[in-house]
C-alpha cells in the first residue's frame, strides 16, 4: 500500500458572524509536514457582539450602514476598498465622538490586516483596541480581552512564534472554559471553538498531531451547539477530524468522520465534496475495502470532472491507480 496517503491543510474562513470554511484537505504522505496556509479569521466575528452597539439617529445609522459595506467588500475580497472605507467610518466615528465605534472600527481594521496576513499592523492595531478597552473600565477576564487575546496568539502562531502562540492560547482557553462553568452564550461558544481549532492547529505545525485531536474535536463539540453555523463549517471540520484520525492510524474513526461530512455536505452543493469522497476512498483502501474504495474514489473522479477541479481529478486518479496496483 502506498505512504502517500497523508495531507496539506489549507483552510480559509469567510468573512459571517462565524468562522466557516476550510477548503478540503487530500491525504497526502505521513513525512508531508501539515500546513495551515491561509489566515483563518472572521471579520464578521469581533467585538461588535460585546460592543451593545444599537442602531440610534442618522449619524450612527449612517456610521453602521459604512461598516456593513466594508464587511460586505471585504466578502467580495475587495480589500482595497474595505480599508478606504474603513478609514471613512472611523472619521465618521471620530466626528461624532462615538468611542465604542471608533474602538469597533479599529477591530474590524485589526481583523482585516490579519485576513490579509499583515501580521505585524494586525498586532499594532489588536494592542491598540485592547488599550481602549481597558481604559473603558475592562478587567482581563472581559471577553473581549479574551477574545483580542486568542487574536494574538493566533498572530504568533502564523509568525512561527509557537512558545509564544501556546501560552496565548492557554491562557485564552483558561479563562474560556471557567466563563464556561457559569454558562455561556453563542459568542463564548464560538471564541472557545475557535482557539480550540487554532490551538489544535498549532500541534498539527508542530507535528504534534495527537495533542490537536482532542481539541479540534471539542472544536466541533462546540460549534455543533451554536445556532447560526453554517452547516458546510461544520462539514468541513468533520473532513478534517477525519485527516487527522488517519494521521493517527485511526481508520475506522477517519471512515466514520468522512461518512458524516459527505452526508451532511451532499445537499449543500461543495465544490470540495469530491476530495472528501477521495478521503474516504483511500481510508477504505487501508481497510483493504477495495470495492467500497473504488466506488468512492471513482465517485470523487466524477465530482472533480464536473467541478472541473483539477487537483481533485488527480487525487482521484491517483487513488485509483494505487487500487489497480493493489489488485
Amino acid at each position: 500500500m502506498s505512504s502517500r496517503l497523508r495531507f496539506l491543510f489549507r483552510k480559509l474562513y469567510t468573512i459571517r458572524n462565524n468562522f466557516k470554511r476550510i477548503p478540503v484537505t487530500f491525504l497526502r504522505d505521513v513525512s508531508v509536514q501539515p500546513k495551515i496556509s491561509v489566515v483563518p479569521v472572521t471579520i464578521g466575528f469581533s467585538l461588535f457582539t460585546w460592543l451593545g452597539f444599537q442602531p440610534k439617529l442618522s449619524a450612527e445609522d449612517e456610521l453602521i450602514h459604512t461598516i456593513k459595506h466594508c464587511i460586505l467588500f471585504n466578502q467580495r475580497g475587495e480589500y482595497e476598498k474595505a480599508e478606504q472605507l474603513l478609514h471613512i467610518s472611523l472619521r465618521q466615528a471620530q466626528q461624532i465622538q462615538h468611542e465604542q465605534g471608533i474602538t469597533y472600527i479599529y477591530d474590524v481594521m485589526a481583523n482585516l490586516a490579519l485576513e490579509r496576513a499583515q501580521l505585524d499592523k494586525a498586532k499594532q492595531l489588536f494592542v491598540s483596541v485592547a488599550q481602549r478597552i481597558m481604559q473603558d473600565g475592562a478587567t482581563e477576564d472581559d471577553p473581549r480581552m479574551v477574545h483580542i487575546s486568542s487574536k494574538l496568539a493566533r498572530i504568533s502562531h502564523l509568525k512561527k512564534e509557537y512558545s509564544t502562540a501556546q501560552l496565548g492560547y492557554d491562557y485564552c482557553l483558561e479563562k474560556l472554559r471557567t466563563a464556561m462553568q457559569y454558562g455561556a452564550d453563542d459568542a463564548t461558544k464560538k471564541l472557545l471553538a475557535m482557539t480550540e481549532d487554532w490551538y489544535g492547529r498549532l500541534f498539527l505545525d508542530c507535528q504534534q498531531i495527537e495533542q490537536s485531536l482532542p481539541l479540534l474535536i471539542s472544536s466541533l463539540k462546540w460549534m455543533r451547539e451554536v445556532s447560526d453555523v453554517d452547516k458546510e463549517h461544520i462539514v468541513i471540520q468533520l473532513n478534517d477530524i477525519g485527516t487527522v484520525c488517519d494521521l493517527l492510524g485511526k481508520a475506522d474513526e477517519s471512515i466514520n468522520y468522512f461518512k458524516e461530512a459527505i452526508e451532511l455536505g451532499k445537499d449543500l452543493n461543495m465544490d470540495d465534496m469530491g476530495a472528501m469522497y477521495v478521503n474516504l476512498g483511500r481510508a477504505y483502501l487501508k481497510k483493504n475495502l477495495i470495492a467500497e474504495a473504488r466506488k468512492s474514489c471513482g465517485y470523487g473522479w466524477k465530482l472533480g470532472v464536473v467541478s472541473k477541479n483539477n487537483d481533485i481529478k488527480q487525487e482521484a486518479e491517483s487513488c485509483l491507480q494505487e487500487l489497480k496496483n493493489h489488485s
